[in-house]
């Protein structure tokens, strides 16, 4: 078996690249042949997941947050490879839904001793992602936190994110139809989750399993600033799922129009509305413990 490590150099606070020897001793030592591709900026995990795919690599590793992981399903979903995780993100919100140790070491034995998990993997116009996408607030609220994050790092970027869209914030007129789900109405923001979690341990949908076959979807409706700010710190927990305001159902595919609404893919705005999201059910297999 040959190991592909896909390393951000960047994510979080750790110094990864200090730990190339480490990653590639572990699987040595198993008898593995081991690779690593160093990413040179945004998007470049998608390049270099095809690249490690092409030269024999088995396991492709995400090593670095959330975003390296989302490119690298961009970049070697249909190839047949397992995908691995080794979380050195700000935020690792999909190893927390998966269950891989936040620890780097832990996370190393279990990219060459853990199990395969098949997960489902979501579609947003012509994009895969792997967690979350969003149109409306949270949309405008990964612009903010991904201009933040240059200067202020974790989660905390999120969080001066979301008050710097409230500055700013209008609701907006949606039109969204799934299988059994027509609605119309003045929204704050729809969430298509295929993870629970997002923005640095936000529960934002409790109900969401990747591997059911289905989106787990919420609309919030159109509300004043000061009830986004009663609502925000629930988020965390779960419980906004019981407010009047949030509406969650499953689907396997949802369409949505809107004025000037822009897409969140994983944390990355990708464009505007319109929007045609679906899911296709354990597409891609993962190793989890």
């Amino acid at each position: 078996m040959k190991v592909g490590y896909i390393v951000n150099p960047v994510a979080g606070k750790k110094q990864v690249v200090e730990c190339i020897n480490q990653m590639k001793k572990a699987a040595l030592d198993r008898g593995f042949e081991a690779a690593v591709y160093i990413t040179e900026g945004f998007g470049d995990a998608t390049g270099k997941g095809q690249r490690a795919v092409d030269e024999g690599c088995d396991v492709v590793a995400a090593v670095g947050g959330d975003g390296t992981v989302s490119e690298l399903v961009n970049g070697i979903l249909g190839s047949g490879a397992v995908m691995g995780i080794i979380p050195t993100g700000s935020g690792n919100d999909f190893a927390r839904t998966l269950g891989i140790p936040s620890n780097f070491d832990e996370a190393l034995g279990c990219i060459l001793n853990g199990n395969i998990r098949s997960i489902d993997i979501g579609v947003v116009n012509d994009r895969y992602f792997v967690n979350v996408a969003s149109v409306g607030f949270d949309a405008r609220v990964a612009m903010e936190t991904n201009k933040i994050k240059k200067r202020v790092s974790g989660p905390l970027a999120y969080v001066l994110g979301v008050f710097k869209t409230l500055a700013e914030y209008k609701p907006f007129d949606i039109e969204l139809e799934a299988e059994t789900e027509t609605i119309r109405k003045q929204a704050t923001l729809v969430a298509l989750a295929n993870g629970e979690y997002y923005g640095g341990g936000m529960k934002i949908a409790p109900g969401a399993v990747p591997d059911d076959g289905l989106l787990e979807v919420y609309v919030v409706d159109g509300m004043s600033r000061l009830k986004i700010l009663r609502l925000f710190p629930l988020i965390y927990s779960g419980r906004h799922t019981g407010r009047p305001e949030v509406r969650s159902f499953k689907a396997k595919s949802v369409n949505i129009r809107c004025q000037n609404g822009y897409i969140n893919s994983d944390g990355e705005v990708i464009g505007q509305c319109p929007a045609s999201f679906g899911i296709m059910p354990a597409a891609l297999d993962v190793i989890v413990p």
